[in-house]
């Protein structure tokens, strides 16, 4: 089929690669001049692995073209138009939808009644009517087809899904947008579309509140004095629980997660619900970054040590993303508390006000905020000739 992606960031970009792989021949257009002639060179615009050789394998290459303009985009013969921009919340949770606007109001004047449009950027439910309520499309003939790509491994969990979710009111062409998928083994749900937007933000709860679980239990055994390694896995490996998205860490944070359960706080309270649970989430995690920030004040106060130096900038292995990232967080805590503290990260450009260091020094902490083997493989030499160092990883100490 012949695709429209608008939007070259994270999902965009990814979403239409992997569909060129699959055999579609797909027109990424993005508004920012810049990222498309980045990308029109071969160059990847964020950091994810194997981005850059779907980006430049030869045959994928021959199925995708960049454009900065709808009028530069022939669109007679678009089948398919997915939807990828970006669908921002202020603090109180509710949606900015100027940019999925945009993109409507300018694809009214250019597509055909035959284009089927599809919604892959995440839209709050109670959202929708204001999106699309003074917009020339009929909703009913709209597809949401949320993804549910993890940062760091994407393109595998785009071949290797647990789940296609498609919402819409008009069966013809949800079947259009299932074929799509053509070759990926996997279970395909067809509903409407508040519906599939509640499966995307529901998931997005529920693995935060996972990662909030695990992460108070492991403040519980930390001052037990428990081993937390045999206390995790000896929970884990019940069948009911799983040992998956069940590791410790100093927070949890991204593009989605923060966001997603914001809007679900602000969707309960639009719907008059008292959902407890749903909204302890963020603050838990709130409260463990201050935690961690503090058992790291304390660790350096009783081993005498000079400077902490925090092992990674972004929000998790595997990216450059750095959207609500506990390192940084932790850095500005630490910093208010007069602690000499600086971040070691290769694959992170350090605006002005963040201190990068590039060598390890005695008498500091290393703190590794995710894990980093290669990293700490290149690193041992080094630290092991180091005097008065200690070497922290929350999650196996």
């Amino acid at each position: 089929m012949n695709i429209v992606v608008i939007g070259v960031g994270y999902v965009g970009l990814v979403t239409g690669l992997s569909l060129a792989k699959l055999g579609h021949k797909i027109t990424f257009l993005d508004i920012d001049s810049s990222k498309i002639s980045t990308l029109s060179n071969g160059t990847p615009t964020f950091s994810e692995p194997n981005l850059d050789s779907y980006l430049n394998n030869e045959e994928i290459k021959k199925s995708i073209q960049f454009f900065d303009k709808y009028e530069s985009i022939d669109w007679k013969n678009i089948d398919v138009v997915l939807i990828c921009v970006q669908t921002p919340v202020d603090d109180s949770g509710d949606l900015n939808s100027s940019f999925i606007k945009n993109v409507f109001s300018s694809l009214e004047s250019n597509i055909s009644d035959e284009t089927v449009v599809c919604v892959k950027s995440t839209i709050h439910p109670a959202a929708i009517d204001d999106v699309f309520n003074d917009l020339s499309f009929n909703y009913d003939d709209l597809v949401f087809n949320p993804e549910f790509l993890r940062e760091g491994s994407a393109f595998e969990d785009f071949f290797q899904t647990d789940r296609i979710i498609i919402g819409s009111n008009n069966k013809q062409n949800s079947e259009l947008i299932a074929k799509l998928y053509d070759g990926i083994d996997t279970e395909i749900l067809f509903m409407d579309p508040i519906s599939s937007q509640l499966v995307k933000y529901l998931s997005n709860a529920y693995l935060p509140m996972r990662l909030s679980f695990v992460n108070e239990a492991s403040r519980l055994i930390d001052v037990l004095n428990a081993n937390q390694k045999d206390v995790l896995n000896g929970v884990g490996l019940d069948s009911r629980i799983g040992q998956e998205y069940f590791r410790p860490s100093p927070g949890w944070g991204g593009s989605c997660f923060p966001k997603d359960v914001k809007e679900l706080q602000s969707l309960s309270h639009l719907s008059n619900l008292n959902l407890s649970l749903i909204n302890s989430i963020n603050n838990s995690n709130i409260e463990h970054i201050d935690w961690f920030a503090k058992k790291i004040k304390d660790l350096v106060l009783h081993n005498q040590l000079k400077k902490v130096i925090l092992m990674g900038a972004s929000f998790k292995e595997n990216t450059d993303d750095i959207r609500y990232s506990p390192s940084l967080q932790i850095y500005s805590k630490l910093i208010e508390s007069e602690i000499d503290v600086s971040i070691y990260d290769e694959n992170f450009i350090f605006p002005k006000d963040i201190k990068q260091i590039t060598s390890i020094i005695d008498d500091s902490l290393i703190v590794e905020m995710y894990p980093q083997e290669e990293t700490y493989k290149k690193l041992k030499k080094q630290i092991q000739s180091m005097n008065n160092l200690i070497y922290f990883r929350f999650w196996e100490s």
